[in-house]
């Protein structure tokens, strides 16, 4: 069925209990933010089995789009999609493992998960496979390559670039050419600035689906090359934690949701724009997450030992010229929202850890003036340190600043993880 039957024809064809005209309905509904009719229009659908009707709807429980939330419903529904042939269930489920909640945390399940969706063609799958794969070894480069080009051509706008600059560096401009107008198109500012003021000379050239493909695996990565600055509090730096084409993912991933960045000024409980803070940042939540994503956080978070459940949602920041952070400190003030002792609250900020993203020509550095340190930014880096002193009370000698941006621009990720669980999912 063609998405260009008007509404009365969809709606009379899903009045007779066409399935699939149920669940394009209630993709129409979705579109115009109808919920409890995109509800009740794939509900029908599912009755049927319908494998999209039964993802979506367990997509808008999950989140508690419309509704309240209802992960065990929602959990029960992805299930039965992921059974009936859909491409993003076993993705999603795939996702959910990294925090050991609803979808417990098992590596060879997760892998095989976000393979089969891969293989359904299921874009951020492909995209996310494109990227595991490059860092197996024993994994021919072209596995890689593939996943990638199905995954711009399925139109994923993230994946459009990630090809753009792979076919560039190999010197295939033409080509390269052609995948970053798409992405450009798709409204990606990364791909656009690639692009330049060239016209592509030929149209994209598109990938066929996947016939197979070889076992994925998530193994537990190696210890990164670490330096010790401060011993009390803890301060520390990572080099190469995540390779060039990572960082640009993030970035890529992130860039077109940039907001202007927010703080809490003095005592206050309120968030507000601030010149104390001039940069713009973009958290990703988990419903704009995705399973590379959490994969590469993962990494991060296993150099210091910490679960992904304790870690708060990833932050990616972009500091222009002239832009900074004056001295601030990361934990939280007194009586802010989820900071108690409560065993169900997840309490206090205990790391924090910064992952520049990409080297800035000149200024940016990462400054902390009670210490008398300061850290470049360099690409792949990541900076670590302990919020906390060893009774769990805020230590203030964590005064840190981002300094003003002179040349270039300044990209980092953040990850602070809390004392408790923060994330279900």
């Amino acid at each position: 069925m063609t998405a260009t039957l008007d509404f009365e024809t969809l709606h009379q064809l899903a009045q007779s209990g066409d399935p699939e005209a149920q669940f394009q309905l209630g993709r129409l509904h979705v579109s115009r933010e109808a919920w409890s009719r995109a509800r009740r229009s794939f509900r029908e659908a599912a009755g049927h089995g319908h494998a999209g009707a039964l993802n979506e709807l367990g997509m808008l429980l999950l989140f508690g789009i419309g509704l309240p939330p209802e992960p065990r419903e929602a959990l029960a529904l992805l299930h039965q999609a992921e059974a009936a042939g859909a491409g993003q269930a076993p993705y999603q489920l795939a996702l959910m493992g990294w925090c050991d909640s609803y979808v417990r945390l098992d590596m060879a399940q997760m892998a095989a998960r976000v393979r089969e969706a891969a293989l359904r063609d299921f874009a951020p799958a492909l995209r996310a496979c494109a990227l595991l794969f490059a860092r197996m070894d024993g994994v021919a480069a072209t596995v890689s390559d593939d996943c990638l080009a199905r995954a711009a051509t399925l139109g994923d706008a993230v994946s459009q670039y990630l090809w753009a600059l792979r076919l560039r560096a190999r010197g295939a401009t033409d080509a390269s050419n052609a995948w970053a107008a798409q992405a450009a198109a798709r409204g990606l500012p990364r791909a656009a600035a690639l692009l330049g003021d060239a016209t592509p000379a030929a149209p994209a050239a598109q990938a066929a689906p996947l016939a197979q493909l070889p076992p994925l695996t998530l193994t537990c990565p190696a210890p990164a090359s670490v330096s010790r600055h401060s011993d009390s509090p803890l301060i520390e730096t990572f080099e190469d934690l995540l390779g060039g084409e990572e960082c640009e993912f993030i970035i890529a991933l992130g860039e077109p949701y940039l907001r202007r960045s927010v703080t809490i000024p003095g005592n206050q409980q309120v968030l507000v724009q601030h010149e104390h803070r001039t940069s713009s940042n973009h958290s990703f939540y988990s419903f704009q997450e995705d399973f590379a994503l959490r994969w590469l956080q993962w990494r991060v978070l296993a150099q210091i030992d910490a679960p992904m459940a304790n870690a708060e949602h990833l932050d990616l920041l972009r500091y222009l010229p002239g832009q900074e952070y004056r001295p601030h400190r990361d934990y939280l003030p007194p009586g802010m929202s989820g900071n108690s002792a409560l065993p169900e609250q997840p309490g206090q900020r205990v790391h924090t850890l910064f992952i520049y993203l990409a080297s800035v020509a000149a200024g940016g550095e990462t400054d902390f003036p009670l210490l008398g340190l300061r850290v470049s930014p360099r690409v792949g880096r990541a900076v670590h340190f302990h919020n906390l002193l060893p009774d769990g009370q805020p230590d203030a000698r964590t005064l840190h600043a981002g300094m003003p941006v002179i040349e270039g621009v300044k990209w980092l990720a953040t990850l602070w993880t809390r004392q408790r669980r923060y994330r279900e999912f």
